[in-house]
């Protein structure tokens, strides 16, 4: 039966939802942003996750938070909507640009749990009422976790305009996966994709280029990533594989209109883990439009992201 334990977590709490009988289980902030802290599957830790407030309150390398109202970068921190220019802080000072917009350390309420035996569920809910200066809209966005017995975790974020006014929108998660010591060791299977080309300042330049290393299982060794990475956009799931330490993690995320259709990989300089990241728009979406979405009045976008783990003989 899974079960729920909140404790403090500095000035925030903790929500451990966890199956002792099975060893998985999951442990978020919802007061920060609904960051993800710990996932176990099968007994097994498989997320890099902050270990202190004051660890996660730093937000280095934005681990396992979420990205909203867009993922990535947003050149030069501006944008135009509806023939008037916005501004958001700079916060990627090496390239001059914002980067994954300002829902990473957000307050969301708890919304719903849902306990039994074979699942545990929580959804979290973020409400702007458009006091934001580089996004003045009014908006909702929720998440929702769900863990199934006896290996599988699923997110699904929902992003609505509750606005008089058609917004722009994007969205996205930054999970760090941590299967072996080091990302080096770890090997990765890619879905078919292309590479975002992007320029000195990691802005698109409007090329995308064939991408065949990992296309079959590959160990990722010294390999760098931080790349961009558009998908089939027709309607389904894509699959991206992970093995390390005789496990092998399956992630999936869902494709077709206004769903997951792109995915960004990034190995930290520490090179301990891997950020696996769904995005439902490219790099700068807000001013190329790649992928972004346009939300009327009431009107809602939802995608979902999803893995699970088995452990290798």
């Amino acid at each position: 039966m899974y079960q729920l334990e909140i404790t403090p977590f500095g000035e925030f709490e903790k929500f451990h939802f966890y199956n002792n009988e099975t060893g998985n289980g999951f442990a978020l902030v919802p007061e920060f942003g609904a960051c993800m802290l710990e996932l176990r599957l099968n007994g097994c830790s498989i997320l890099d996750g902050y270990t202190t407030p004051e660890e996660m309150i730093t937000n280095k390398w934005c681990k396992n938070v979420l990205l909203y109202p867009f993922p990535n970068r947003l050149q030069q921190a501006q944008y135009k909507w509806q023939g008037k220019t916005y501004q958001f802080p700079i916060n990627d000072t090496d390239t001059g640009n914002a980067l994954h917009g300002f829902g990473m350390d957000k307050p969301m309420r708890v919304e719903e749990i849902e306990l039994e035996p074979e699942f545990a569920e929580v959804t979290c809910l973020y409400i702007s009422e458009g006091d934001q200066p580089g996004y003045p809209f009014r908006f909702s966005f929720a998440i929702t976790f769900r863990m199934e017995e006896p290996n599988r975790f699923e997110a699904e974020l929902l992003f609505q305009n509750d606005d008089e006014l058609p917004i722009p929108a994007g969205f996205g998660w930054h999970p760090y996966f941590k299967l072996t010591d080091s990302v080096n060791q770890m090997h990765l299977q890619l879905p078919p994709v292309e590479k975002i080309e992007i320029d000195k300042s990691m802005i698109p330049t409007k090329r995308r280029l064939p991408f065949s290393q990992f296309e079959n299982m590959e160990k990722i060794g010294p390999t760098v990533l931080d790349n961009c990475f558009a998908l089939n956009p027709e309607k389904g799931k894509v699959y991206l594989q992970l093995i390390g330490n005789q496990v092998s993690l399956s992630c999936w995320q869902e494709t077709g209109e206004g769903k997951f259709n792109f995915l960004q990989l990034f190995t930290p300089p520490l090179r301990n883990a891997i950020a696996v990241e769904p995005m439902t728009c490219n790099i700068n979406a807000f001013n190329n439009k790649e992928g972004l979405l346009t939300l009327a009045p009431g009107e809602s976008a939802y995608a979902r992201f999803g893995f699970s783990l088995e452990t290798l003989s």
